[in-house]
């Protein structure tokens, strides 16, 4: 497995998105690959385009992604992804809709080739809960790697 420079992008509004991107690095960064976490107002699209693999994750908010990451999808739409291997993750306290609306701008807006099932996680302070979801998602990601 060769080393893959890993981007994520990420948004939270009461740390459960947070918990998600940071375990999901960890696991990444074990396995020896390089792993970048950032808030998507830092994000350009040349750290997008310069990426092996991105992870965009965003938690739900009114049945719809949370500001920043809507105005971080519009402001990047531009780059050059087509084929990049990519996944997204969500958290939710109610509906869950964030998920879908990563994916979609994912698939359709950049090309990108989705290579893992989508997480979403309803918010829990539980964290051996978010580690049982988080494990089987970076797996898949690991297997594209």
């Amino acid at each position: 497995m060769l080393m893959a420079n890993v981007l994520i992008v990420y948004d939270s509004l009461r740390g459960g998105t947070k918990r998600i991107a940071d375990l999901a690095a960890q696991m990444l960064t074990e396995s020896g690959h390089q792993v970048t976490v950032v808030k998507p107002a830092k994000v350009t699209v040349d750290d997008l385009e310069a990426a092996d693999f991105l992870i965009f994750g965003g938690p739900t908010y009114h049945k719809d992604l949370i500001g920043p990451m809507k105005t971080f999808l519009f402001k990047v739409a531009d780059a050059k992804l087509e084929g990049k291997p990519g996944a997204a993750f969500a958290s939710f306290g109610w509906s869950g809709e964030s998920l879908g609306i990563l994916e979609d701008t994912m698939k359709n807006l950049f090309r990108m080739n989705l290579v893992a099932e989508g997480l979403k996680l309803k918010q829990t302070p539980v964290m051996a809960k978010v580690k049982a979801a988080v494990e089987p998602f970076v797996k898949q990601i690991e297997a594209a790697l």
